[in-house]
């Protein structure tokens, strides 16, 4: 088998990976790579040169375009942090009731007591519990 062809193969492999240990790791090498195996079958004098051009260029749209968007994801309770909802549970001595937020019913937790149908806002996370303050209209 010609190297050009393996080459090719490894660089689909690597931008495959991609899709089964997600993280943004492999697409860079894998783009550089099949450039590389391309160019060695119809332009050997080019393949280096093209494999860091293709390389860098892919380096360049993943940081500016797909990097960028993943800055300050945050998924689950974490992204309720600083959001508003309504007590549905009175929270006493325990600490320890529930609140609504978009729809959804969550634990929550407080150092002080507060009224149900309270409006509160999520001010932390403490292990499965949204830690909540009663909000001051």
């Amino acid at each position: 088998m010609d190297l050009g062809y393996i080459t090719i193969i490894i660089g689909m492999g690597l931008i495959l990976l991609e899709a089964f240990l997600p993280g943004l790791n492999f697409p860079v090498a894998g783009v550089a790579v099949l450039i590389y195996g391309i160019f060695l079958l119809y332009a050997p004098q080019f393949a280096l040169p093209s494999a860091v051009l293709a390389g860098l260029i892919t380096a360049y749209i993943m940081k500016r375009f797909v990097y960028k968007t993943g800055l300050n994801v945050k998924i689950g309770a974490e992204n309720l942090i600083g959001e508003q909802g309504d007590l549905v549970d009175e929270i006493d001595e325990n600490n320890y009731g529930h609140v609504i937020i978009h729809g959804e019913k969550w634990q929550a937790k407080s150092e002080n007591p507060i009224k149900k149908g309270s409006k509160v806002i999520v001010v932390g996370i403490e292990g499965v519990s949204l830690i909540i303050e009663e909000l001051n209209e």
